[in-house]
């Protein structure tokens, strides 16, 4: 898996509804969670893996969820572990867990605790992804060549753009509505990834 597979699958719509389903959240706000969360997500795993401290253990959970069977996003996100999902989310965001919860809780018009739920559905997701693309080069050198490369050279806008409008209808005000959607988030996340 390539590392411009790793968002189109996390962002995709099946991700979306499968996320949607399992938490009892609508997919436009899962959809707004996750285009706010994944720049600190990506940050922490970055962490993660260049820290000596949390470096060698980041590389051993990414080593068993790449084995979790992810062919089926919906069926995986249907028996995803919530509990497990909260340990990744923490390990992540660390000490900054609940400030940047409520952040994105804010800008998702939504609780802490949809919020929190969201994540924890989505980041057994993003490790399997991320421990597949690794492979079993798990070093903390290509571990942060591979996060970096997903922050900075895949196209979230244009990523982001395509999956808000494809859930577009052919009325006219809804696909500007759409349009702008697709524009706002992309504009924050990219403003995040920029920090």
């Amino acid at each position: 898996m390539d590392t411009s597979s790793i968002l189109s699958t996390l962002l995709s719509a099946s991700s979306i509804k499968g996320i949607s389903k399992t938490t009892g959240t609508d997919t436009d706000t899962v959809t707004t969670i996750l285009s706010q969360a994944v720049p600190a997500l990506l940050t922490g795993a970055n962490k993660q893996a260049t820290n000596s401290k949390t470096a060698e253990s980041f590389a051993q959970a990414l080593t068993e969820h790449a084995q979790d069977n992810t062919s089926n996003v919906g069926t995986f996100l249907k028996n995803v572990d919530l509990n497990d999902g909260a340990k990744i989310i923490q390990h992540l965001l660390g000490s900054s867990t609940a400030s940047t919860t409520k952040s994105i809780s804010k800008a998702a018009n939504t609780d802490a605790e949809t919020t929190s739920s969201v994540l924890s559905a989505a980041a057994p997701l993003l490790m399997s992804l991320l421990g597949k693309s690794a492979g079993s080069n798990t070093s903390s050198d290509a571990l942060s060549s591979l996060i970096g490369g997903l922050m900075k050279n895949v196209s979230v806008t244009d990523l982001l753009g395509g999956l808000l409008g494809s859930s577009s209808t052919s009325k006219k005000t809804t696909k500007k509505s759409t349009s702008s959607a697709a524009s706002s988030i992309a504009g924050s996340l990219i403003k995040n990834l920029l920090k």
